[in-house]
């Protein structure tokens, strides 16, 4: 019984330097994952904005159809802008 209780106080120490040094190493990956999880937000924050912006230059794609210069591209503005207000004037009136 006393050999055990020898090789068990010989084999603590290393033990719990094991254990210590096991709880840095996971201190260390939980302040990575911490990292990773920020970067990742940031990356999907960013791929948020740029679907935003394509989805932006689609609706002006279509607005502005695909070979039309500027030029027609104001007149087909300005035609919707009649409309509108005229839409507007009839609404009044009821």
């Amino acid at each position: 019984m006393e050999e055990w209780i020898e090789k068990i106080e010989i084999l603590l120490p290393e033990v719990q330097q094991y254990v210590l040094s096991l709880q840095e190493k996971n201190g260390v990956l939980l302040k990575q994952i911490e990292e990773l999880n920020q970067e990742l937000q940031q990356a999907q924050q960013q791929k948020n904005l740029y679907e935003q912006k394509y989805n932006a230059l689609k609706v002006t794609q279509a607005l502005l159809g695909s070979d039309e210069t500027k030029a027609e591209a104001k007149l087909k503005i300005n035609r919707l802008i009649r409309e509108i207000e005229q839409c507007i004037v009839q609404l009044s009136q009821n």
